[in-house]
């Protein structure tokens, strides 16, 4: 009791100085002050009397605090009045840490120091690199800036083509704005969704500027190379398809039940708040501000175009969300018009390709000066300040530039859109819940077998345990191996292929790897409830499988009690997630089991109500009262409703999305199974598929007929009906119907795991105790529950409406081959324009060091000398260090004699660091798709060459 005085001593106020737990507070961490000093200096016998002092004053102390509580216990057992203190609510500190990417703010500090000490065209390399999702947006900044300081033109064509890539990057990065966001709701499809429309933009850009993410395709007036041959046509039909896509997602997202429930009315951002905050872009424009930069300043050739602001006016996450999908619309409708409208005429400024003055003419003499192509790598800027910004997909991305006379900037201040957006997270997040933040040693609990006297008997015991075990254990093996094929066939990507067969070996490799992983404990945790929490929650679902009929004559254990012992089994597995929250000695873990136990609780009453009028008979005479009638006996047709609800509630046993909470916590802490690892962690693995596969069976046992054969318009044989068959026979051919019937229910579990957002907390206690309680409480009286269910209205039709239009969006998907390639099948056929390993012509150079002077990290090193005689120079040397080289291009784009090219080779990874440093001769070689080339390797091979 006085432990818990002296942890309230901490919140006092400053007139609370002068109370005995204060001063009990004060003497204890003077006598760890004095401990620690004692312990390095052992013979300062002045500290040594003071602890002694010391440690006797906090003994009285002690004492006194003791008799003090002492009494007041015994006031409280004669039952006198007293004060009771008021509940104290104390902040809990919840760590949102390591951060997202979106916090890179913090890495601009360094890439304004960088360009302080850079050229516009040395710097341009290293700007995708602030925001690698729009990294067009950062290339444009880059140039206007010193296009505005000195006033230079851009051809109208060029103007087009700028405003194309960055309507292109802005419909990309709100992309990869929406799968994640769908992801840290529980919609896990959507993710892989984006990433398809996502890489057909990154092939347009690939195409036009031969890299896909990190571009440098911008230049001072104007862009680095045209648009290549039939690239519009390609864009033109992007433009097409991509909007069938958004119809996909709108169909799919949108109107989705779920999804309108976890994003309306979050994180409501007001007017003046948007204001105050310096907030902007879609941020800005969903809290009903209609501004747009695109329309204020008028830069490039946007008043040209037809198209409408996008915004709402609620500013919560469900109008931001509406901000984005339509500006990728309108991002459609612009690409499209300019497209269309596109001039001829040259696709750069001709005009800033000298220099304004010769300063050193010796360096800039006419190899270096008059022959080169490009802009000149010394431009100046003019002394004058200005500030130019562009609206970017997260907001106003903006610079601050000072010129000075000079190539380099004086001073480079970047302004980021979503670092100065985030800055009112903490605003938001007042009276939200947790969740809805990202939108906004071995076992040791198995009892030792007793040993027997005869061996024979030791096997014959073993057995039956582990014949069983090892069912299990494949059906749960066979669950993950179904799952990943079904959402990899709705994601469409490449499913489990090289691990066996069809990867069917995957799972059974991913187990093994669990088993061999470290067993972790945390420090001053309950070691015991911490290794048997895990225990607990496999055995409990393990026993249930003892009542499970496979067939008519095969049941490990006929108690006469029906379904529920295991209702009653199932129960255990919630005190064995207390106990693993508990025992974690974290709060985060002890918060989860709480919430999973909850959870669990709340679908288990539902769960048991909705079988209480088919179960309260031996489960064998369930399936036996089922086939008397057929097909049309099973108990699916006769409560519909009721296996409605017991999906729903069996679901949520599960913890299966979208009722997966407790997993949910992953996306901040992984809820209860935090702080596990290895084989433990694998326990809670298994757990939830044993969990998932005895349900099914559950499902197949009660509501569809079990081992019964009766499907209506598919012919059966005499022989093959299980009543007029062998015993062997008949049991195989029962297990086999069971199962089938089991895996086939499984898809729905699985499909929608991998199609439905996720519930949050409250939503999902209101859904177990507002709607299925109250129905699974008339589901034996057919007209209650189907007035009580129609109480909910149109509102429960349009939800289960909605929600099947998203299981037809992603089943369609099944059907259509995949869009992802697996290494080492990737990148077969390159760009034309496709920027891989440097080719190098020692016969072209003629050593004018112009690549030296536009890389942006001086990265060729190039050896030559002096000719006096004819007053030239000799190449000695030249080399690369691929190991550090960026492949930005700015080389082979500005040399004057084209004696440097970009190849296809991507594949530069080596063991040896020094290998990646390429000389002349490395660099001399052919390109590995050209040594490749039937025609040339069989002219490499001839007999005339291979003879000389």
């Amino acid at each position: 009791m006085v432990k818990n005085l002296f942890i309230s001593v901490i919140s006092q106020k400053e007139a609370n100085r002068g109370s005995v737990e204060f001063q009990v507070f004060s003497f204890t961490n003077k006598i760890r002050r004095l401990t620690s000093h004692l312990e390095l200096h052992r013979k300062d016998y002045l500290s040594q009397r003071g602890l002694r002092k010391t440690l006797g004053k906090r003994q009285r102390l002690l004492s006194y605090l003791a008799k003090k509580n002492r009494q007041f216990m015994e006031e409280l057992i004669r039952g006198k009045p007293m004060n009771v203190p008021a509940t104290r609510e104390d902040l809990m500190i919840v760590n949102m840490g390591p951060h997202h990417p979106s916090m890179h703010g913090y890495l601009h500090r360094g890439m304004e120091k960088i360009a302080e000490n850079r050229t516009i065209i040395q710097y341009l390399p290293y700007v995708t690199r602030w925001d690698y999702l729009a990294t067009m947006f950062t290339e444009a900044i880059t140039v206007n800036a010193p296009e505005q300081l000195g006033n230079i033109q851009v051809p109208k064509r060029a103007s087009y083509i700028r405003v194309i890539m960055l309507e292109l990057s802005r419909i990309a990065s709100h992309l990869l704005w929406l799968g994640p966001f769908m992801a840290d709701i529980g919609a896990q499809t959507p993710f892989f969704y984006i990433f398809r429309e996502r890489e057909l933009v990154y092939d347009l850009f690939e195409a036009a500027t031969g890299m896909r993410m990190m571009h440098n395709y911008f230049r001072i007036g104007g862009v680095a190379a045209d648009l290549p041959y039939g690239w519009i046509d390609k864009c033109l039909d992007f433009c097409d398809y991509f909007l069938t896509g958004v119809s996909e997602y709108q169909k799919l997202i949108t109107r989705n039940p779920i999804f309108l429930e976890r994003v309306e009315g979050v994180g409501i951002i007001g007017v003046e708040e948007a204001i105050n905050w310096g907030l902007s872009g879609p941020m800005l424009r969903a809290s009903g501000i209609q501004w747009d930069l695109r329309k204020v300043d008028r830069y490039e050739c946007y008043d040209e175009f037809d198209w409408e602001v996008q915004w709402q006016k609620e500013g919560d996450s469900l109008s931001r969300y509406l901000v984005r999908i339509g500006e990728m619309m309108e991002s459609i409708k612009i690409i499209q018009q300019a497209l269309e409208g596109i001039p001829g005429g040259p696709y750069e400024n001709l005009e800033i390709r000298c220099f304004d003055r010769v300063r050193n003419p010796e360096l800039n003499d006419f190899d270096y000066r008059f022959i080169s192509k490009k802009p000149s790598p010394t431009f100046e800027l003019s002394k004058q300040e200005l500030y130019v910004r562009v609206e970017a997909p997260k907001g106003e991305l903006g610079v601050f530039l000072i010129g000075d006379q000079n190539v380099f900037p004086w001073r480079w201040k970047i302004r980021p859109p979503g670092f100065i957006n985030l800055q009112i997270l903490p605003q938001l997040l007042i009276g939200e819940m947790i969740i809805d933040t990202p939108e906004v040693q071995d076992i040791n609990s198995f009892s030792r077998l007793e040993y027997l006297k005869e061996v024979y008997g030791m096997i014959w015991v073993l057995v039956p345990i582990f014949t069983p075990v090892l069912g299990i254990t494949i059906g749960v093996l066979a669950i993950v191996w179904l799952e990943r094929e079904i959402s990899a066939g709705i994601q469409q990507r490449i499913g489990p292929e090289y691990a066996g067969p069809l990867g069917i070996l995957q799972a059974l490799a991913d187990g093994t790897k669990l088993l061999f992983k470290e067993n972790l404990l945390p420090s001053r945790g309950d070691t015991r409830l911490f290794s048997i929490g895990p225990s607990i929650a496999v055995i409990s679902i393990l026993l249930s499988y003892l009542i499970i009929p496979f067939g008519s004559n095969l049941v490990l254990s006929d108690l006469n009690i029906g379904v529920f012992l295991w209702i009653a089994i199932s129960s255990i597995a919630p005190i064995g997630l207390l106990m693993s929250g508990y025992g974690s000695n974290n709060k985060y873990s002890f918060l989860g089991g709480l919430r999973a136990a909850a959870q669990s609780i709340s679908y288990e009453i539902p769960l048991t109500l909705c079988v209480l009028s088919i179960s309260l008979r031996a489960i064998l005479d369930i399936v036996e009262a089922q086939s008397k009638y057929g097909f049309w006996g099973w108990n699916l047709w006769r409560q519909p409703i009721g296996f409605i609800v017991f999906l729903i509630s069996s679901l949520a046993e599960c913890e299966r999305l979208p009722f997966d909470l407790p997993e949910a916590e992953e996306e901040l802490v992984a809820g209860y199974q935090t702080e596990y690892s290895g084989i433990k962690f694998g326990l809670f693995y298994v757990a939830s598929y044993l969990n998932l596969l005895v349900s099914s069976l559950f499902v197949t046992v009660l509501y569809l007929g079990g081992w019964d054969l009766s499907i209506p318009y598919i012919f059966v044989p005499e022989f093959f009906e299980i009543n007029k068959a062998g015993e062997v026979f008949g049991t195989t051919i029962g297990i086999f119907i069971t199962l089938a019937k089991t895996y086939l229910f499984l898809f729905i579990p699985i499909t929608t795991r991998w199609t439905l957002p996720r519930l949050r907390m409250d939503q999902l206690l209101n859904l177990g105790w507002k709607f299925l309680l109250p129905i699974s409480l008339d589901i034996h009286d057919m007209f209650p529950m189907v007035t009580g269910f129609m109480n909910y209205g149109q509102q429960t039709v349009r939800a289960a409406r909605y929600i099947g239009q998203s299981f037809m969006i992603t089943l369609s998907h099944a059907n259509r081959l995949p869009v992802t390639i697996q290494y080492p099948y990737e990148k077969l056929i390159t760009s034309e324009r496709f920027r891989g390993r440097i080719h190098f012509e020692f016969d072209k150079c003629i050593a004018c060091e112009v690549c030296v002077r536009v890389c942006p990290i001086d990265l060729p090193v190039v050896d030559w000398k002096l000719e006096t005689d004819i007053r030239k120079k000799q190449l000695l040397n030249y080399s690369i260090d691929f190991g550090i080289c960026i492949f930005c291009g700015n080389c082979v784009e500005y040399c004057p004699t084209n004696c440097l090219s970009m190849t296809e080779e991507y594949e530069l990874s080596t063991y040896d660091r020094h290998e990646l440093n390429y000389n002349q001769i490395s660099l001399g070689r052919l390109p590995m798709s050209v040594i490749d080339d039937y025609t040339i390797r069989t002219i490499l091979n001839s007999p005339q060459i291979t003879s000389e």
